[in-house]
């Protein structure tokens, strides 16, 4: 009897202790937070209005509003009365909306206690100019039909903006050419096709306008000439790509740089320029006294095969570039590579058929530039051909190669070379962006 009696005393003890925390907190106002104090937007933005809401006896509703805007949106908690409730409201914001306004934001709990929380809605002035998604080269070359006495430049381009775009003014120095396009949303296109009857260079200016009067000005040269002939093309099963200023007798290995096949006369290689205006050419076999590929002496974008005649393709400024060309349409594009996995640590060189014992490593080699290694060799006399690796002095990293590939990889064969009767120094560079190793003469 006194052990039912004593839980029974516990029991009401309990009840009495719920009840007075309760009743502490009747009056206790929800709780209301806002990620935001200040918002700061535009006509036809969607912006993200967040919060979290708390209240120890449970919330009923969450109201967010803007009666300029005509702005309701309420959260009906009163089922589940949460003691805690994230909010995440998308609101558009009204193409017409004027400013400065507010934002009314209020937070009910069950018994009818409020909180209320104000965020002015303030205008965010549009600083940022429209885009260009697709954009015609530097200078495009036009082919003079002498038959229709005219050529006719297909102009496709495509704009963005972040808010929205007005025109484009189109200006074409020759063609007596002023016309304004009107452009709406935030992305729009310009399309036309327009004739040229006689030959000549035609400055463009294309100049796209926000509905903020920002400004993207664009400039190119149409250079309208007769065909230029070239050399047959073929779909090569590779290319590679050369350094037009230095001489590939003067290597053993490494000269001409693998390009991958990647579609119908499509080639896709690397290549480090290690100045700036770095000068390149093209060709499908290791010679350069076959098909050429460089650029037109007057197209500096049209790509050609015309050994003695095309010039070199140049890259503006010193860097990493991958390269894509396309010999049917005759064009080429470039883009930075990425240098963040590239490996940066101390780095050697062996092989066979150099003095230094087969399959040992030399001593630290240099480095020529941030990722390129640069070392000497020396080829033993009465040697025809070898192999070349690069390793650093724990053999962890170990670069080897099969003539068009390196990669690391701890066993397996090595980059072969063929000497072709030479014997005697030779200085050899590994490339850690690129992954990729040359042989050459020491001539001096």
């Amino acid at each position: 009897m006194k052990k039912i009696l004593s839980n029974m005393y516990a029991l009401l003890t309990i009840l009495i202790l719920v009840t007075a925390c309760n009743e502490e907190h009747e009056d206790l106002r929800p709780g209301l937070y806002t990620s935001k104090e200040l918002i700061e937007t535009f006509p036809g933005d969607t912006v993200l209005v967040s919060g979290t809401v708390s209240n120890y006896i449970g919330i009923s509703s969450i109201t967010l509003k803007c009666e300029a805007w005509k702005i309701e949106k309420t959260y009906d908690l009163s089922v589940h009365k949460p003691t805690v409730f994230n909010y995440n409201y998308q609101m558009i914001v009204p193409k017409t909306a004027t400013f400065d306004q507010n934002m009314e934001i209020t937070v009910s709990d069950k018994n009818g206690l409020e909180n209320k929380r104000t965020i002015p809605l303030k205008f965010l002035p549009d600083t940022e100019s429209p885009a260009v998604v697709q954009a015609p080269a530097a200078q495009t070359g036009l082919d003079f039909d002498t038959s229709a006495g005219k050529a006719v430049w297909n102009l496709n381009m495509k704009f963005t903006d972040d808010r929205a775009l007005k025109s484009v003014r189109l200006q074409i120095t020759g063609l007596n050419m002023d016309e304004v396009i009107p452009m709406k949303g935030r992305e729009d296109a310009l399309t036309r096709l327009i004739e040229f009857t006689s030959q000549g260079s035609y400055p463009v200016t294309i100049t796209v306008t926000d509905e903020s009067a920002n400004e993207l000005v664009l400039q190119t040269e149409i250079l309208v000439m007769l065909a230029e002939e070239e050399d047959p093309i073929q779909d090569y099963p590779q290319m590679y790509v050369v350094d037009a200023t230095e001489n590939p007798d003067d290597y053993i290995n490494g000269y001409y740089r693998y390009m991958d096949h990647k579609g119908e006369y499509q080639y896709e290689g690397k290549f480090y320029a290690a100045t700036d205006n770095a000068k390149i050419y093209f060709v499908p076999a290791k010679s350069m006294d076959g098909d050429l590929y460089g650029v037109s002496p007057y197209v500096s974008s049209r790509l050609m095969n015309k050994n003695g005649y095309v010039v070199p393709v140049t890259l503006p400024a010193k860097g990493y570039y991958g390269i894509w060309i396309d010999l049917n349409a005759h064009t080429i594009s470039t883009w930075p590579l990425d240098k963040s996995t590239a490996y940066t640590g101390e780095l050697c060189a062996g092989g066979t058929g150099l003095t230094v014992a087969d399959w040992d490593i030399s001593t630290t080699m240099t480095k020529a530039d941030d990722y390129v290694y640069k070392g000497e060799l020396e080829i033993a006399s009465s040697i025809t051909n070898g192999m070349y690796f690069f390793s650093a002095p724990t053999w962890d990293p170990c670069f080897r190669g099969d003539g068009n590939y390196w990669w690391n990889a701890s066993g397996g064969d090595c980059t072969p070379y063929e000497t072709n009767g030479y014997s005697g120094k030779v200085t050899v560079t590994f490339d850690t962006v690129l992954l990729w190793g040359t042989m050459k003469k020491v001539t001096e």
